[in-house]
Order: structure tokens, then sequence, then C-alpha cells
């Protein structure tokens, strides 16, 4: 009796000892998200998947999924880590012998930016029931939050007034047109086409010649380099992505083509240029929102670089909106570069100015 109790605890242990050590082979674990793009506060899933490769019944498996602090979902959420910026999603599961489980748990976030999901960790439980073995499972999964959109009223405030003595609407959507030459002034040409300094080279009133074909064309240039303001920077910075997103949705409105160019470091894109070339549509406007989402709060050059670089590819004509969250009188000076390039003065929007 006592061989076989002892053959019977033997046996126990071995099994015992066999579970902790298997307990969770032949577990896969995968996430897949719904969306890459989302607005802020915009409901998607995550859809987690678990996969039993062997032919054995699973009863328990705890899966402890890292998702990013600030997440909103429909199950409740533990252990808040504010340190490594992450929180877990936590539920329990058991699989039958090459079973496929699918689970979605709808989310959101607020926060704008690309937002990680760095895979998870599996417990697996032993034949007792009384201890646990860890799996980590690293997979890398993001969703980009876009910029807040600006509600109609406010869009309307900004793009419908002045900034400075300059009327933006008349900025963006009058006919350009370029100069191609001069000619004596016969008195039926309007007093604004006189050249003066012209005139005074010839000895006589000169007016423009104008090309009137030229096509309306816009660069929007972001400045992030907002690095001696601090936290009241980041703020501004903030305004920014979304002026600049409601400034790309009206120029799809009228459908003028339009680049977009900014010094902010993109995250997930590694030496990213940040640039997106003229276009139009919903795919060209997507990228661009991308990339906003993406922009983080450090740039990768300085705001003079950016301008030569885009006046060094600017044709007569172009007009460019310059897009900065704080005013710094030495903007001025390399944005002149911009009016040489284009002969069109660049219209400059600062975010501490405008009211929100």
């Amino acid at each position: 009796m006592i061989v076989y109790l002892l053959m019977l605890v033997a046996v126990g242990v071995a099994v015992e000892l066999w579970s902790i050590r298997h307990a969770l082979d032949g577990i896969e674990y995968d996430l897949k998200l719904s969306a890459p793009l989302v607005e802020p506060g915009e409901p998607f899933e995550m859809i987690m998947i678990l996969t039993n490769r062997k032919r054995r019944f699973m009863p328990f498996i705890r899966v402890d999924e890292n998702v990013p602090t600030g997440l909103v979902s429909e199950r409740p959420l533990t252990m808040e880590n504010y340190t490594e910026q992450r929180s877990l999603l936590s539920g329990t599961v058991y699989l039958m012998p090459r079973q496929r489980l699918t689970r979605r748990t709808r989310v959101s976030m607020e926060r704008r930016g690309r937002i990680l999901f760095k895979g998870a960790t599996l417990y697996g439980g032993d034949f007792l029931g009384l201890r646990e073995k860890p799996m980590t499972v690293e997979t890398q999964r993001e969703v980009v939050v876009l910029p807040k959109a600006l509600d109609a009223a406010t869009v309307e405030a900004v793009l419908g007034g002045t900034l400075g003595d300059v009327s933006v609407q008349r900025f963006l959507f009058e006919d350009p047109m370029i100069t191609l030459g001069f000619h004596e002034y016969t008195g039926r040409e309007p007093m604004k086409q006189i050249a003066w300094a012209q005139s005074a080279r010839a000895g006589g009133l000169m007016v423009r010649t104008y090309d009137h074909t030229a096509e309306r064309c816009v660069t929007l240039l972001l400045n992030a380099d907002t690095f001696a303001f601090g936290s009241y920077g980041e703020q501004m910075l903030e305004i920014c992505y979304s002026l600049t997103r409601a400034l790309c949705e009206r120029l799809e409105e009228m459908r003028i083509p339009y680049t977009f160019l900014t010094n902010a470091q993109m995250d997930g894109l590694g030496d990213g240029t940040g640039e997106v070339a003229d276009g139009l549509g919903k795919a060209h406007l997507n990228v661009v929102l991308e990339s906003l989402g993406r922009a983080s709060y450090a740039a990768r050059e300085h705001a003079e670089n950016m301008v030569e670089r885009a006046a060094s590819h600017a044709e007569r004509g172009r007009r460019f909106i310059y897009i900065t969250p704080v005013r710094d009188d030495l903007h001025r000076q390399y944005l002149d570069r911009l009016r040489e390039a284009t002969g069109e003065p660049p219209l400059t929007i600062v975010a501490q100015e405008v009211s929100l």
C-alpha cells in the first residue's frame, strides 16, 4: 500500500514538474489593430489572437497585454505604470485542442501621437493549480492619433480673418500672377501695376506684364523648433498641428495643390524628412495628417535651415505659409529668402497669437 502511495506521489510530482515546464508549449499570441490612423477619442479595436497548436486542452491561460497609459477601454485596466507609460489589460481564457481564439476590445486614445502596443505576458497554470509559468511575447503594433480637428467656427475665425494686414482668404485663393516683363504705361493699366523702380531706371512709367495662366500652389512650412520654450512651446506646437490640419483641409476643399514641409522629428520613421510633395486628394491628405500625428516635440534642424531648403527649390509665384508656435523676430531675416525666391511675401501664422 505504501509502495503504491509512493508511486502515486512520484507520478504526481512528475506530472506537476512536466506541466509547469510545458505549461505554454504550442501557445501563440498575436495582436492586430483595426485602424492605422484614428481621430482623438475615436474608438478602434484591439484584436487579440491566441492559438493552441497542441492536441491538449489548456484549462487556464492568463493574458496581460501591455497597453499605453491613457488608453480608454471597455474592459478595466490594471497596474498603471506611469514610469514606463504602460498599463495592463488582463484577462483569462481556456483553449481547446487546436483552437484559435479571437477577442476584440474597443479602445480609444485622446492623446495625439504614435501610440505603441508592446506585446503581452502569458501565464500558464500547472497540473495542481499552485503555480503559474510566465512567457513574454514581444510584438510592437502602432496606431497614429491625428491632431484635433478645429471646429468650423474656429476655422472660419482663423482663415476668414486677417493676420497682421494680410487677408488669409485672399492670400490663399486669389489667382497668382507671375511677372513676365515690363512695357510702357499706356494709361489703361491700373496704377498698382506700375513698377516704380523700373520706371525710375527707364525714365518713364513702366508697368508689369503678368502671366495669368500660372497655377495656384502653396507650401506649408511647419516649424517645430521650440527647445527654448519648454512645455509652453509644446502646448503651442499642438495648436500648430491643428492649424496645419485645418489649412490642408481648406486647400483640399478649394482644390489647390500643396506641399508640406516640417523640421519636426517623426516618431517611427527613422530619418524621415517630414516632406510631402505637391498633391491633392484623400491619399495625399492622409499622408500629411499621418505626418502631423507622428510629429514629435523635437526638431531635427533649425527653422532657418528648413526655410533655406524650401527656398532653394521654390519657383516664381508659389505661396508659402509659415506656421510657428511662437513669434521670433529672427524669423523675418530668413523668411525674406522666400520672398526673393518666389516674388511673393510669405504668410506667417503664429500659434500664440491665434485665439482658439
